[in-house]
């Protein structure tokens, strides 16, 4: 894939709407194009400080980030429950 066509497709890949063989194509042609990673780099760096665009940083409302709250609260409340159990044993032998 040249430069140009890479150009073309940028808008396609940020948003998310493009092929599964063109973002392989413009994947490859991103390591071996200068220009096209620093503009990457630059894209994601102005997204980081509060850009708005697909490359964003997830946030709470993202479903993976739902999954692993809802996991380390399930682990929190065990972990509180053992240690109500541990203090009750402890109580109850003395």
């Amino acid at each position: 894939m040249d430069h140009a066509r890479a150009t073309q497709l940028l808008p396609a890949y940020e948003s998310g709407t493009l092929g599964r063989e063109e973002t392989r194509d413009l994947h490859a042609h991103f390591k071996a194009c200068e220009a096209c990673q620093s503009r990457i780099r630059l894209r994601r760096a102005a997204l980081q400080a509060g850009g708005a665009g697909r490359l964003r940083p997830r946030g709470l409302e993202d479903p993976e980030i739902q999954r692993m709250m809802a996991r380390n609260r399930d682990l929190l409340v065990k972990i509180l429950l053992l240690l109500v159990a541990a203090w009750a044993v402890f109580k109850w032998r003395r």
